[in-house]
C-alpha cells in the first residue's frame, strides 16, 4: 500500500508520521497491496482538516475528517474509512456465499 501525505498551514513532524503510519495499518485488511492512500491534513480557520482519498483495484473513495486537533480530525476520517470498507467487503463476502450451496445441503 502506498502512502502520500500533504501538509497545508502545518509543519511536517516525525512523530505525526509515525503516528499516521501506525494508525494507517488498520487499512491493509481492506485495501489491496496496490492500493494508495492520499492523506491531506490542513489547518484552516482554527480547525483541523483531514481528507483521506483511497483508491484501490476499482473502487475510489474519499472521507474528511474535522476537529480542533490534528489527532481527532485524522481519527475521525480514519474511523470512518475503516467502517465504510468493512462495510463493503462484508457486503462482498455475503455476495459470494449466497453463490454457493453448502456441501452437506449439495449431497443429500
Amino acid at each position: 500500500m502506498q502512502v502520500q501525505v500533504h501538509y497545508q498551514g502545518l509543519d511536517n513532524s516525525p512523530w505525526m508520521d509515525q503516528f499516521i503510519a501506525d494508525r494507517i495499518q488498520k487499512l491493509n485488511r481492506y485495501l489491496s497491496s496496490a492500493g494508495a492512500v492520499q492523506i491531506n491534513l490542513k489547518f484552516e480557520n482554527k480547525r483541523y482538516i483531514t481528507s483521506l482519498a483511497i483508491h484501490n483495484k476499482n473502487q475510489d473513495y474519499a472521507f474528511a475528517g474535522e476537529a480542533d486537533n490534528l489527532y481527532g480530525a485524522f481519527s475521525q476520517a480514519l474511523d470512518r474509512a475503516v467502517r465504510s470498507l468493512g462495510e463493503h467487503k462484508r457486503m462482498l463476502k455475503d455476495k459470494i456465499n449466497r453463490r454457493y450451496t453448502p456441501l452437506k445441503n449439495a449431497v443429500a
